[in-house]
């Protein structure tokens, strides 16, 4: 019996050392008052940078339907029926910008869900750089937190379209992509100043702060496409979280009676100060409160709190 062996040949990996254009975007306009602007790159565009990034998680949906007949125990075809495509995002961020998108008001034009987004990033495989597209992008959920270190944020978007890479640009007209990463420093803990977190008029010391917005999308999906035609934002959910120190500014049991009252309150999270930047919360009412008490624990007293916010103020 002789054995062959065939080796496969060596090359040149993905890692995240071959990102060469960092993820970027570019509003694509308002498309809810112009549908006709949804899901297309704006000629000769000027990207901007998302943040320090950490992640990029490409989700394609691409479904298809097995064609059965009589007289064939096998599937003779697939027949492709429409495409979903999604994707995800992580970074340190060094402002807010691409979190307005998810975060203010509907019907409130520029920087806000009513404008779509396009974006891009180029990668290289086996030495060659290929750039691949998103359009038609609108957040459906996103997550903003700090914890004693850098602020970071997560986004998930729904789009018309993410394309297949390929080895030139698509864009229309002679975009202007960013070729570096970003000089700007991360936003940190400490850049809010002293004291950010505050509820019903009281300021609060925490270890710990996380916000969440979840948008639901009208996704348009018509006969004779496969991608989906259009999407638009219906309605917007805001909790937030926070470990606070127990015991705060002469309030020692604020937290927990608000808890057991419902009131609805203020609150906001001072992001930043140069510029200033707060996270405002209108008819916070405290939905879930805990402490507890443990004998091996050398750690101080914290109430963690999970709180649902009526509305929020645009940034």
């Amino acid at each position: 019996i002789q054995n062959t062996y065939m080796a496969v040949s060596a090359h040149n990996v993905t890692t995240k050392r071959d990102i060469v254009k960092e993820l970027q975007f570019v509003t694509e306009g308002d498309s809810v008052s112009s549908p006709a602007l949804y899901g297309v790159t704006p000629n000769s565009s000027t990207f901007a940078l998302v943040g320090n990034n950490t992640e990029i998680n490409i989700q394609p949906d691409v479904q298809h339907m097995d064609v059965s007949v009589l007289g064939s125990e096998d599937v003779i075809e697939a027949v492709k029926t429409q495409s979903l495509y999604a994707f995800t995002l992580r970074n340190n961020p060094v402002d807010l910008t691409l979190w307005k998108y998810l975060w203010n008001s509907s019907g409130t034009g520029a920087t806000s869900p009513d404008s779509s987004l396009s974006f891009t990033y180029s990668f290289n495989l086996n030495g060659t750089e290929y750039y691949q597209h998103i359009r038609g992008a609108r957040p459906t959920s996103g997550t903003l937190s700090v914890s004693r270190g850098m602020w970071d944020q997560s986004m998930t978007f729904i789009a018309k379209d993410i394309t297949v890479p390929a080895t030139s640009t698509s864009d229309p007209g002679t975009p202007v992509y960013q070729s570096a990463e970003t000089a700007s420093s991360p936003v940190v803990h400490s850049d809010g100043g002293g004291s950010p977190f505050t509820y019903n008029s009281v300021s609060y010391g925490e270890r710990s702060f996380s916000t969440t917005v979840n948008r639901n999308m009208a996704v348009m999906a018509v006969n004779g496409e496969t991608d989906i035609t259009y999407t638009k934002a219906t309605d917007r959910s805001i909790t937030f979280t926070a470990d606070v120190f127990s015991g705060t500014a002469s309030n020692e049991t604020s937290l927990y009676t608000l808890y057991e009252s419902k009131d609805a309150d203020a609150a906001s999270y001072k992001f930043n100060t140069g510029p200033t930047v707060t996270l405002s919360y209108s008819n916070a009412v405290i939905t879930d409160y805990s402490y507890t008490h443990a004998a091996g624990s050398a750690d101080a007293l914290i109430e963690s709190i999970t709180c649902r916010a009526e509305s929020c103020t645009n940034l």
